[in-house]
């Protein structure tokens, strides 16, 4: 036995429920869009408080950001006549009588990544990232590269900038810009554009 339950178009106001029926829905999915975009823009952490987005390097000093020394075991780098130091995943170049949290020069290599890297492949290519660093497997070394466009990471270096165009929220690191994105409900950042440095 066949049951109607609902016949919309039986009733001379069908129409109006119709309507009433296709607002609801539109409403639905704003709210639902509406609520994408704002969790990407804004993580609840774990315990309910904002994460910031250098989350995972906050322990580490800014670059640009002065030390009087060196930390222990840091290594020396000569490369194009400057020298550096690296330790941790944190690279030094000498300045004012002390040391500055510096951004490598592309192409410079080290022989082991840090602890805590992450690794991803774009267009077939492994790539390897550590607090706003991105290299390649090249030679026996890891060679500094600048980032590959598409690639996305979970935190982004201490001093970054924030920046919103159009509503929406960048954030700057390095002359890196990324955007927040969500990734099995967790924020992480996309490489939208990347200058030479």
């Amino acid at each position: 036995m066949k049951r109607k339950i609902l016949n919309l178009s039986s009733s001379p106001k069908s129409g109006d429920l119709q309507k009433v029926i296709l607002l609801v829905i539109l409403c639905f999915a704003l709210v639902i869009g509406s609520v994408s975009v704002t969790d990407a823009q804004r993580h609840e952490g774990r315990g309910g408080g904002h994460r910031d987005p250098a989350w995972h390097y906050s322990r580490m000093p800014a670059r640009g950001a002065f030390i009087n020394r060196l930390p222990y075991a840091s290594s020396r780098i000569n490369y194009g006549g400057n020298y550096y130091h690296f330790n941790n995943g944190l690279f030094y170049r000498p300045s004012r009588g002390g040391f500055v949290v510096a951004a490598p020069p592309l192409g410079l290599r080290i022989g082991i990544l840090p602890r805590g890297f992450l690794s991803f492949t774009i267009g077939g290519l492994p790539y390897y990232y550590y607090c706003g660093t991105y290299y390649i497997h090249r030679g026996g070394e890891y060679e500094v590269v600048a980032p590959p466009l598409g690639a996305v990471v979970e935190s982004l270096p201490p001093g970054y900038d924030k920046l919103t165009i159009r509503g929406e929220t960048y954030y700057i690191a390095d002359g890196v810009q990324y955007r927040p994105i969500l990734r099995n409900g967790e924020i992480w950042y996309e490489v939208t554009k990347s200058p030479n440095r």
